[in-house]
């Protein structure tokens, strides 16, 4: 009865778990571009043998799943450009969960597999799909690569002794393929979310030019360099841009005075607002978005643009964390305090994430054919972005 029990409920899990949605993998890059698209493995006629690790922290999930396929998506880091299908290529896949880190991946291929290690593809022909021209954006996962048997991720504890699995090991090995060019969408960089938000009268500006605009840079990751970059400011002077992790509240932590806060008196344009009296001169239609907790100097160039760069905090625990922006510039003619302000921006640290690539290619149809490589080039925030099926 016990054993009968036990199947019931293994089926019934098994159930469970296979009925599970498609769910991106980095769990971050869900609706975001990856930033890095690849030619490799797909872009050669040669062969190519390639592991990616993927660290636990980047599964979208806990706990056992069963997994039935991977699609990969084709990259678009080029918008509206077309890519044309490619096929057919001889591919094998295997999956294992692994002890291996994107921090301490070998590149000994076999060093990274698991003790779960499983063929779920064999030699198997597949094509690349062509890909139409779209805007900005990323593509949808369409490339699929269907296991010819299912795989449960999660279940070495239940064999034995074996500690619970941590990181996800996906290897393609391409046996043979056309010539021909197919990038697909990976990491490398990331590609952060930046939203900018609130407008600025156009008095709010140095006369004859729109009002200033802050933009910031495309990939933001936590412990590298990150640069905001203002325009449309007054030539070779000073600006400032104040930075905070949230846009909400009230200026000087005032409630009485929420964001945005105009600085000005919106009864009476001629005099400054309550929260600025201190100042007291006006900068008729400026608006402060949000409450200033550091800021960056610089100073514009001769056609009024200029850039701030600093350090972002490390910790892979700020992936995910927005940093809200505002530039403050200097501008004699604009108006009486004699400073303009710009849009406010937001944008999301995407990254570094916890993935690493390991790859080599190989003549493996030459006569006679080279062997199967055994080691490749390590290249950390490498790698595919994919939804596991």
């Amino acid at each position: 009865m016990g054993s009968r029990l036990s199947s019931c409920f293994a089926l019934s899990a098994f159930a469970t778990f296979a009925s599970a949605q498609n769910v991106t993998v980095p769990a971050s890059l869900v609706g975001v571009e990856g930033g890095g698209g690849t030619n490799v493995p797909f872009g050669s006629s040669q062969s190519c043998r390639l592991q990616v690790i993927y660290d636990a922290e980047e599964l979208p999930w806990s706990g056992p799943r069963v997994i039935t396929g991977i699609l990969l998506r084709a990259d678009n880091n080029t918008p509206n450009t077309a890519i044309a299908a490619k096929g057919f290529l001889d591919v094998s896949v295997l999956v294992s969960t692994t002890d291996k880190t994107a921090a301490t991946a070998s590149a000994t291929f076999a060093a990274n597999h698991g003790t779960d290690v499983t063929t779920v593809i064999n030699h198997q022909m597949i094509q690349l799909p062509a890909q139409p021209p779209l805007p900005a954006g990323p593509r949808p996962a369409n490339i699929p690569f269907v296991f010819q048997v299912p795989w449960a991720y999660g279940l070495t504890p239940a064999t034995g002794s074996l500690p619970a699995p941590r990181n996800l090991l996906i290897e393609i090995h391409i046996h043979s393929q056309p010539n021909g060019l197919y990038r697909v969408d990976n990491l490398g960089s990331c590609d952060a979310t930046r939203v900018p938000y609130g407008t600025q009268g156009a008095a709010c500006s140095v006369p004859g030019s729109p009002p200033p605009v802050l933009t910031s840079d495309v990939s933001m990751q936590a412990g590298y360099p990150y640069s905001w970059r203002v325009e449309h400011g007054a030539p070779s002077l000073p600006f400032l841009v104040s930075l905070n992790v949230t846009n909400q509240g009230g200026l000087f932590g005032n409630p009485a005075w929420p964001l945005p806060y105009p600085m000005f008196d919106p009864q009476n344009p001629q005099l400054p607002s309550p929260a600025l009296a201190p100042l007291l001169w006006p900068a008729p239609d400026c608006w402060l978005f949000l409450d200033p907790l550091m800021f960056l100097g610089g100073l514009t160039d001769a056609t009024g643009q200029g850039i701030v760069t600093s350090t972002l905090p490390a910790g892979r625990n700020l992936v995910g964390q927005t940093f809200h922006a505002q530039a403050l510039l200097m501008s004699p003619t604009s108006n009486p305090l004699r400073f303009i302000a710009s849009n406010g921006l937001g944008s999301t640290i995407c990254g570094p994430l916890g993935v690493t690539r390991i790859h080599a290619f190989y003549n493996g149809t030459g006569n006679p054919p080279a062997a199967v490589p055994t080691t490749g080039q390590v290249l950390a925030g490498n790698g595919f972005v994919l939804e596991v099926m």
